[in-house]
């Protein structure tokens, strides 16, 4: 005679490790912030909308230079991100040098080689580099 496979013991056990499964998924989701808790990231915006002007008046692809007052770098890579697919160089040797002055005029840094090509308002300035080929 052969013996019957434990199909009950599986059964439970199979279950008993659903509900445990069920159960912790369950306890993630409650714990879970809501998609409505995450703000938008309203200085990646801004700093798109702040270089949306500029960005037009830019070719498409290449590399600009770049020119700012602030100390934080933060600033810098706003600015990539918001002209990309432009490669941003932290660095006026460039022909076309993108200025962003968020902080004060750009009276503070010395500019001589620099000629503004365009003031885009908000602290956005467009630079002709007068040295550069």
């Amino acid at each position: 005679m052969q013996s019957q496979p434990p199909t009950r013991r599986i059964t439970i056990a199979a279950s008993a490790f659903i509900v445990c499964c069920l159960l912790s998924a369950i306890r993630i989701l409650r714990e879970a912030p809501g998609l409505r808790q995450f703000p938008t990231d309203a200085v990646e915006i801004r700093t798109d909308q702040r270089f949306a002007a500029l960005k037009q008046d830019l070719p498409q692809r290449g590399i600009v230079g770049y020119v700012g007052n602030s100390d934080s770098p933060a600033d810098y890579y706003l600015a990539q991100y918001a002209l990309a697919p432009l490669v941003v160089d932290h660095s006026s040797n460039h022909s076309l040098v993108v200025g962003d002055f968020s902080v004060s005029s750009p009276a503070a840094m010395p500019l001589d080689h620099l000629r503004l090509v365009k003031d885009f308002g908000n602290g956005v300035r467009l630079f002709a580099n007068k040295d550069a080929q």
